[in-house]
């Protein structure tokens, strides 16, 4: 639902979006290097197949998401036993293929997370690691244990509207072999409605039936990622359901939703 909204918003905007579609040739007569950041010459024309058919379409470029892959050429990985690529860690960010508990890694590289949060999120774990093991104390405590980074990430698009959301997808939780319950409704408060005048937006709770609390959360609106951290704790805090009854969200604000989404579940 969260996809189905961004794309009505840039069609409202104008943008035309073509789905399950594939390029079949490009052909651009007058291409030029002119630097990167750049148009690189004249019109590009794309030749598209889709379910609906074939198209032709030109514009003035292409902008490919080729996705990525960890640059580590020259970091001397090898050095230590380590092929270049992706580095494996255990919960204390400890590089699980180097002797010696010394080698450490956090960040994109290690592939759990790749988000500047996650990143800072292992850095502060790793410094506790390390500030331990340099003085002889043992790793006990949740402080000395990477967690958050399995089921339990935070995550904004910055689209209008915005996508915010924490942990497990219905899908995902369901393939991870929970027993899934999902509540969800328009965010459609006092708050909202305050806030500016066309306030649309939608939200859905992932819910463990198993232990009563949440496994994720997605909503969708404008700045709704000011409303992720709630869900965040509640997430990592394993909080029932029944004590999120308590706490109040304060009137009239646009986090008044989660009054909403717990009264649909409740009988």
């Amino acid at each position: 639902f969260a996809g189905e909204r961004v794309i009505a918003a840039l069609r409202e905007r104008g943008v035309r979006v073509l789905l399950g579609t594939e390029p079949t040739s490009v052909h651009r007569p007058d291409a030029k290097d002119t630097g990167e950041g750049r148009v690189h010459g004249g019109p590009v024309t794309v030749q598209l197949h889709s379910e609906e058919g074939d198209t032709e379409l030109e514009a003035d470029e292409i902008i490919v998401a080729a996705g990525r892959t960890p640059a580590t050429e020259g970091l001397g990985l090898d050095s230590v036993g380590l092929k270049d690529g992706y580095v494996q860690v255990d919960n204390q960010l400890t590089a699980t293929a180097v002797d010696g508990d010394w080698l450490y890694c956090v960040g994109d590289l290690n592939h759990r997370a790749a988000l500047t949060h996650m990143g800072k999120y292992q850095a502060r774990v790793c410094g506790d690691v390390i500030a331990a093991r340099a003085e002889g104390r043992p790793l006990d405590g949740a402080r000395f244990t990477a967690s958050a980074d399995h089921e339990q990430v935070p995550q904004v698009v910055y689209t209008a509207p915005e996508v915010a959301s924490v942990g497990l997808t219905e899908a995902a939780a369901r393939k991870a072999g929970y027993a899934v319950e999902t509540v969800e409704l328009d965010i459609s408060v006092a708050g909202s409605a305050l806030a500016r005048n066309d306030f649309a937006g939608h939200a859905k709770l992932v819910i463990d039936t198993g232990t009563d609390t949440l496994l994720g959360a997605t909503f969708v609106g404008p700045e709704v990622g000011e409303q992720l951290h709630a869900a965040t704790i509640a997430v990592v805090g394993k909080v029932p359901l029944a004590t999120l009854w308590h706490a109040v969200p304060a009137f009239p604000a646009v986090s008044e939703f989660w009054l909403r989404l717990l009264e649909t579940r409740r009988p």
